[in-house]
């Protein structure tokens, strides 16, 4: 997290840690399919890019469904959120196609 997102209380994802997945992760990736005013972290650049970019296709997804999605990214592609985050919202669409609801 850069000093201005920790100031303004902005947020990033957790780091990965093989085995670990945080409820703060599943949450930030939750809310970068959330609309604005739903947001936890709408204070969050990198919420925002994410969701304008391609979170806004979805319906918000459970925290199960996210859990799932990162578990199955996780065990294939280690680094795939700084290298790669579109990965969560290919893969989400993959496996529950009930959550896309239109292009951004």
């Amino acid at each position: 997290m850069n000093s201005a997102e920790s100031k303004a209380g902005g947020a990033e994802p957790v780091p990965y840690t093989p085995g670990v997945i945080p409820q703060q992760r599943i949450e930030f990736w939750a809310d970068t399919c959330r609309e604005v005013t739903h947001m936890q972290h709408a204070d969050s650049r990198q919420v925002i890019e994410l969701y304008r970019e391609y979170g806004c296709r979805f319906f918000e997804p459970g925290l199960e469904q996210v859990l799932s999605v990162l578990q199955a990214l996780d065990s294939a592609v280690p680094a795939w959120e700084k290298a790669h985050p579109e990965l969560f919202y290919q893969t989400l669409e993959l496996n529950f196609p009930e959550l896309v609801r239109r292009p951004c």
